[in-house]
């Protein structure tokens, strides 16, 4: 009779199968892999996989929210490391644009890629929510110091599109280097930030009340 696995075993097993699973659901798409597909490539029997995961859909979830908590812990670290909000909002950004450019498959199937009933998967719909407040976190520093106008979730969208854009664009191999994307990422960035700031300011203007004469 075969000796049971321990558990640091079975955890270095389902390790191995996300590894797998995260670079196979990249290059293929999600319709793209099957199980036996999987278990061709780690050498296993068709039926190991079920041993340590219900489905392919749970392989999935696991593997995106172990890039979304890496993601996370990411821009987390890069927000706390700043003294001001216009510094932790360029150490958030060059953070952002360094997990994208170290680890593409990750950032792939953290953006690119969805499964249905997410929330089915408490663990996923966690690090996705977090990854969120961290961002949104950064809006409300910058809206705080005047540095971005007063609506969070629009302040979110827009610095996340303008990210996920550079980062998209150079994964699809618009840009001739790492280098030359991070100065387009600089740029877009900056004039990014100028536009908040006016904006902010305008608000600042049009709501503030005017100050009443003294007879």
């Amino acid at each position: 009779m075969p000796r049971a696995k321990t558990p640091q075993e079975r955890q270095e097993i389902r390790e191995l199968i996300c590894q797998v699973g995260e670079r196979m659901f990249v290059e293929r798409g999600v319709n793209g892999v099957s199980m036996r597909d999987l278990t061709a490539e780690l050498g296993l029997s068709p039926m190991a996989p079920y041993r340590y995961f219900k489905d392919k859909a749970e392989i999935l979830a696991t593997v995106r929210a172990a890039a979304f908590s890496r993601f996370s812990d990411t821009i987390e670290a890069a927000f706390a490391s700043g003294k001001t909000p216009a510094a932790r909002a360029r150490a958030i950004g060059t953070a952002y644009l360094g997990f994208a450019l170290a680890e593409p498959n990750a950032y792939r199937l953290i953006f690119d890629l969805t499964q249905p009933n997410e929330d089915q998967y408490p663990d996923l719909a966690f690090q996705s929510a977090r990854a969120k407040e961290i961002l949104s976190r950064q809006s409300k520093d910058l809206i705080d110091a005047g540095l971005a106008p007063d609506d969070i979730e629009e302040v979110t969208h827009s610095l996340w599109s303008a990210a996920h854009g550079v980062c998209v664009l150079y994964m699809a191999g618009k840009f001739s280097s790492a280098d030359s994307v991070r100065e387009a990422y600089r740029n877009t960035m900056r004039w990014l930030f100028m536009g908040l700031h006016a904006d902010a300011q305008t608000q600042s203007r049009s709501t503030s009340k005017p100050v009443k004469e003294t007879q």
